[in-house]
C-alpha cells in the first residue's frame, strides 16, 4: 500500500486555485523552489514543506488517518507582494472541504501558527510563513 502525499495534493490544489495562480502562476512548490523559479528569484511563489511537527494518527493506532504539519513560505518581490500571496494560500486553506486530489483524500487544514513577515536568511528575499495541520486519509482514495 502507498500512502498518499498531503503535500503533493496541497500543492495541486492551490496550482488550480484562481486567487493564488492569478499571483502565483506556476511557480507553487513542495518542499523547496526548483531551479527555474530560484533563478528569477525574488517573486511570487509558495513553498509547501513538511515540518515535522504534528500528530500522526497512524502512528498511534491502525486507523488511516495523519494529521502532519505543513510550513508554507509566501514569496514575494516585496513584503506586501509576499502578504498578497499568503493571503490568496490562507483564503484556499481556510475555505477548504474534504475532497480528493492525487488519489489523496484531505479533509481540512487547520492554521497553527502564522503569518510571519520574514526575510529569507542568505538571500533576503521578502516572505510570509505560516504553519498548518492537514488532515488527510493515509489510504489511497478514488
Amino acid at each position: 500500500m502507498s500512502i498518499p502525499d498531503p503535500v503533493k495534493a496541497l500543492r495541486t490544489d492551490l496550482l488550480a486555485d484562481a486567487g493564488v495562480a492569478a499571483l502565483a502562476a506556476t511557480r507553487v512548490h513542495g518542499a523547496e523552489l526548483n531551479r527555474e523559479t530560484n533563478s528569477v528569484m525574488p517573486v511570487k511563489a509558495v513553498v509547501i514543506r513538511k515540518s515535522g511537527l504534528g500528530a500522526s494518527g497512524g502512528n498511534r493506532s491502525r486507523v488511516e488517518i495523519s494529521s502532519p504539519r505543513v510550513d508554507v513560505f509566501c514569496y514575494g518581490e516585496t513584503p506586501f507582494e509576499a502578504a498578497r500571496l499568503d493571503l490568496a494560500v490562507y483564503e484556499y486553506l481556510k475555505q477548504m472541504t474534504p475532497h480528493v486530489t492525487n488519489e489523496c483524500y484531505l479533509l481540512d487544514a487547520v492554521l497553527v501558527s502564522g503569518p510571519v513577515d520574514l526575510r529569507e536568511e542568505d538571500t533576503s528575499w521578502p516572505l510570509v510563513f505560516r504553519s498548518y495541520t492537514v488532515t488527510a486519509a493515509e489510504a489511497v482514495a478514488a
